[in-house]
This record gives structure tokens, C-alpha cells and sequence, in this order.
């Protein structure tokens, strides 16, 4: 175990010791003496800062160390990488770690850029300032150029203090974009190179870094990594130029003929055929409507329609406009009403009753007042109950959890309105997933296990 570690421990079992009634507690750790910084959206993982040296390390909720307590700063860059360093002035000091605890380069760099889960650029800097006209990155308040650009390529498998896949001096740099497992270098006289996970050159001609690798000729999607047919019998098909938001994991949209919508990814692959209008395209889910205008939800994840197009509207949560999905159920809308579709059991789970103006959707529950003042919860299973509290506030978890106020206190409810954390004088609650959240009170942490 490590050595912060142990240091919690033991303050715990001190604790437990000085005060008989914590031992009868609800509280399964205490990170005494630490501040939380952050907690990893979706994940088990807190950036903590000791307040004995101003350290920040990353952990589990349980308290295992996964990145040393022994930087000035750690910030989560995303899919699943992490930036580390001690000064914000300087330019070689940072190092990237992954979120299970691999550091993949020594604190060499001034900058990472996270293309996908695999793929990170590296920069390392060139000390000497130069005009802002000039600027590749601005580091504090001077301005630099990029020396070397070190690419890596990194795996579920990659040991630490990984070799990069290429380093490139700053004119073979300028841009990039991934398709998939290959990667679009640009250079500074604005060629394009596309290239594999080895570095090893793909032979195939882009106009354009994010341009996609099919080209659409004579009603046929056709790939331009090994000229196959894709796709055929689409009339007239045009790529549609959408915004960055239509664009999520390379998926992009074209329409044919009919003026109806097919997505893509960006190889080419036909995810859902030209039958449909596209509402909405998030990381996870693509709201669409069918000719008769009612819509439905696809799963970008299972790859399948996981809710039918038979409603007016897919409901996105009041506290997460981005999200449709919470708990494994999509709140449906149809004629004016609001209820809920179980995703796993593939069934109206709540049907569509509750008057659309009267309630509130956050997670996978509504929300509404009575004429008496009970603030009350249906669950997406049709369970009715009422809360002791003012408010919900937001979102919790997988969205089976809420987080309630009443008058200054605050406290934890589950879907069904039970109470997990009672309401209390606390700072702030985050869960990290769907059994445990994080206690920020006046007086440290606190991490309770949530039981249902």
C-alpha cells in the first residue's frame, strides 16, 4: 500500500478510536486532512489535494493510490488520460499518466493533445520566446514553437514510459485527425498523410484532414482504403455539412434523394439507411423520426433502435440536455403527456400520462409539486412517491440518483424518493458511480457506500 495511503488509514483508525460513536457511523472513509479537486466524470477516480504539502495525487474512492501524491497540479485531459506537472510557467515539466495508473512519458512536455483513446500528441517546446504573430502555444504569459512533436500510440496493454510511434520536427506538423485506428497528419505546407497505428504510411489520397475515407459515386458508397462497395441504390446521396455536433465519434450524416438522412461512420459503414430525419446526434444516442414525423432513439453503443419511432418527442433531462439514457430509460413524449421507455426490456415501462406542462424530467424520473406542497417523484418504473425536501436539484450517478434541498441543507433520494444520504448541512455530493458518493463538508471528506 502506498505511503498516503497508510496515512489515511491510520487517521482513520485514530479517529475510531478518540470518538466511540463514529465507529457506529455510516461512513466508510474518511480522507482526513484532504481536499477534493475533482472527481472523473463517470468514474471512481478523485484528484485529492493534501493539505499538508498542497500535493495533489489521483485515487479511487476506496483510497487506493493510482497516480503519487507529488504534483502541484493534475488536470483530466479526456479519454482517460491525464496531464500532471508542478508549474504552469514551465515548459517541460509535464508528464501523461492514464487512468489506471500508467505514466506513458517522463515530465518532459509543455503539452498533450488527446485525439481518441489511443492516440495523444506530445509537444515539447522550444524554450525560446518569440513574437505572438509567431506563436504555436502560449504557456503562462510567453509565447513558443513547438521543437518536436512526439506521437504516441497507446493501448490497453502499453507498459509505462512508453516509446513514441513518430516524432516530427514542427514542419511535418501542423494539424491532425483520426479516422478510426489510422491518424491524418498535416504539415505545414498543408499536405495530408494518413498513417496507422505503427506510423506506417496508409495510401490513400485527403483533400482535407477530416474528410471522411469513402467517397459517394454513381448511387454507391465506396471506401477509399480498399475501393469496396459500401453502400448501394442511394439516389443522389450528398454529405450534409453539419456543425462538430453532428460529427460525434466520426459518425456523420448524408442525405439522398428523398431528402431523408443516413449515418455514417466516417469509413463509410451505413449505420442507419436513408429512412430516416435526424433529430438530434449525441456521444451515445441518435434521436430520429421516421416519414410520419414520430421519433425514436438509436444507440450509437449497441448499434440497434432502442426506442421505436412511436412518439412526438424523446425528452432529454432538465439537468443534462445532452443525455437521453438514465438508468437504462428514455423519457418519451406523446400528445403533450410525458412517461418513460425501459430500454432493457424493450417496453413502455411508465406510460406517456403525465401532463407535459405540469412536470419536471431530471434522470430517469419526474418531477412535480401537489396543490399541498409535497414535491413528489414518479419513477420510470410508474412508482409514485413523495420527498421530504424543497427542490431536486440535479442528477446523480447514472441518473437513479438525485440530490435534493431543503431550506440550506442538502441530501441524497434515490429514483424511488428513499433516502441515501440524509439531508444535512453538507457543502456539496458527488457520486461516483451508482453505489458510492463523495461527502464534501465543512470539515473534510466523507465517502459513504449507497444502499438500496
Amino acid at each position: 500500500m502506498k505511503q498516503l495511503t497508510k496515512i489515511l488509514c491510520a487517521g482513520l483508525i485514530l479517529m475510531l478510536m478518540v470518538t466511540g460513536a463514529a465507529a457506529e457511523a455510516k461512513l466508510d472513509t474518511v480522507f482526513q486532512y484532504m481536499t477534493l479537486i475533482q472527481q472523473v466524470p463517470g468514474t471512481n477516480r478523485l484528484v485529492i489535494e493534501s493539505k499538508q504539502d498542497n500535493l495533489r495525487g489521483l485515487f479511487t474512492t476506496s483510497g487506493e493510490e493510482i497516480i503519487p501524491c507529488k504534483y502541484a497540479f493534475i488536470d483530466y485531459l479526456s479519454n482517460g488520460f491525464f496531464n500532471a506537472y508542478n508549474s504552469k510557467e514551465a515548459v517541460d515539466d509535464k508528464a501523461l499518466w492514464t487512468i489506471d495508473g500508467r505514466m506513458i512519458s517522463q515530465a518532459a512536455y509543455g503539452s498533450f493533445k488527446v485525439f481518441n483513446s489511443h492516440w495523444v500528441a506530445a509537444f515539447v517546446i522550444n524554450p525560446q520566446e518569440v513574437a505572438d504573430a509567431d506563436k504555436d502555444i502560449k504557456i503562462g504569459a510567453k509565447n513558443y514553437q513547438y521543437e518536436r512533436i512526439d506521437l504516441f500510440y497507446v493501448t490497453d496493454e502499453a507498459a509505462e514510459n512508453l516509446e513514441p510511434v513518430a516524432s516530427l520536427d514542427r514542419d511535418a506538423y501542423a494539424d491532425a485527425a483520426i479516422h478510426g485506428e489510422y491518424i491524418a497528419i498535416v504539415n505545414r505546407e498543408q499536405a495530408i498523410n494518413l498513417y496507422d497505428s505503427s506510423f506506417q504510411p496508409v495510401n490513400v489520397a485527403l483533400t482535407a484532414a477530416n474528410k471522411p475515407l469513402y467517397e459517394i459515386k454513381n448511387y454507391q458508397i465506396i471506401s477509399l482504403l480498399d475501393k469496396r462497395v459500401l453502400g448501394d441504390g442511394y439516389a443522389d446521396v450528398t454529405e450534409v455539412n453539419q456543425s462538430d455536433r453532428m460529427l460525434v465519434r466520426g459518425n456523420r450524416v448524408a442525405l439522398d434523394g428523398t431528402k431523408l438522412a443516413c449515418l455514417m461512420t466516417a469509413d463509410g459503414t451505413v449505420l442507419l439507411p436513408p429512412e430516416y430525419e435526424i433529430i438530434d446526434l449525441t456521444d451515445h444516442c441518435v434521436v430520429v423520426a421516421d416519414l410520419e414525423k414520430r421519433q425514436g432513439v438509436y444507440s450509437l453503443d449497441e448499434g440497434r433502435m432502442i426506442v421505436p419511432c412511436a412518439y412526438s418527442a424523446i425528452v432529454s433531462s432538465n439537468t443534462d440536455l445532452d443525455k437521453y439514457v438514465h438508468n437504462g430509460y428514455v423519457c418519451v413524449e406523446k400528445d403533450g403527456k410525458l412517461g418513460f421507455y425501459d430500454v432493457a426490456n424493450d417496453v413502455e415501462s411508465c406510460a406517456p400520462k403525465y401532463a407535459k406542462r405540469a412536470v419536471t424530467n431530471i434522470g430517469c424520473c419526474l418531477i412535480y409539486t401537489t396543490v399541498e406542497g409535497d414535491l413528489t417523484i414518479v419513477a420510470a418504473d410508474g412508482a409514485v412517491n413523495t420527498v421530504d425536501a424543497d427542490e431536486v436539484l440535479a442528477t446523480r450517478g447514472n441518473g437513479s440518483l438525485l440530490e435534493v434541498k431543503k431550506g440550506a441543507s442538502f441530501g441524497l433520494v434515490d429514483w424511488h424518493g428513499v433516502i441515501v444520504v440524509p439531508v444535512n448541512h453538507y457543502k456539496d455530493i458527488i457520486v461516483t458511480d451508482d453505489t458510492q458518493a463523495i461527502i464534501r463538508t465543512s470539515t473534510g471528506l466523507q465517502l459513504d457506500t449507497v444502499t438500496r
